[in-house]
C-alpha cells in the first residue's frame, strides 16, 4: 500500500488523519518574521533621543542641540527648581528629585506628589530662548 501524501496513519486500527506538521512549520515561521518585524529594534529608523526622561528617582536634561545653553532653569510642577550656569552641546544633566527646591525652602517629595510636568528653561547663543516642555509646562 502507497503512503497518502499529506496524511498518516497511525493508531490500531490505520485511521487515516492529516499530516498538519508542514502547515504548523510554515505558519510558525510566518509568526516569527512578523514578531521580528515589530520589535522596537528592528525597525529602520531610529527614534531620536528625548532632551527630558526620568530614571530611577532623578530627571535626566540632555542638550541634543549643537550649541551652549546658558543660566539654565529645570521647572518641576511648576513650583520647584534647579539651575545650572551652562549646558555645553551634548551634555546630559542628571537631576534627583530631592535637589528640587521651592520658593520657601521646601524640597519636592515624590512619594507624596505626581510628576506633573517639567520645563526647561535656558539661553542659547546671541540671546535666542530655549524652551522644553514635558508633560503641563510652568504657568506663568
Amino acid at each position: 500500500m502507497r503512503p497518502l501524501r499529506g496524511l498518516v496513519r497511525w493508531g490500531y486500527d490505520g485511521l487515516v488523519v492529516p499530516d498538519y506538521s508542514r502547515r504548523l512549520a510554515a505558519t510558525a515561521g510566518a509568526l516569527l518574521l512578523a514578531a521580528a518585524a515589530l520589535l522596537p529594534g528592528a525597525s529602520c529608523r531610529d527614534e531620536p533621543p528625548e532632551p527630558i526622561t526620568f530614571v530611577d528617582r532623578a530627571i535626566i536634561v540632555q542638550n541634543l542641540t549643537a550649541d551652549e545653553w546658558q543660566n539654565v532653569e529645570v521647572w518641576l510642577n511648576n513650583h520647584y527648581r534647579v539651575t545650572k550656569s551652562r549646558m555645553p552641546p551634548g551634555e546630559r544633566f542628571s537631576i534627583p528629585y530631592s535637589a528640587f527646591v521651592a520658593g520657601f525652602g521646601q524640597r519636592f517629595d515624590a512619594a507624596r506628589q505626581p510628576i506633573r510636568g517639567v520645563e526647561v528653561d535656558a539661553t542659547g547663543p546671541g540671546g535666542a530662548k530655549v524652551r522644553i516642555v514635558w508633560g503641563e509646562g510652568r504657568r506663568r
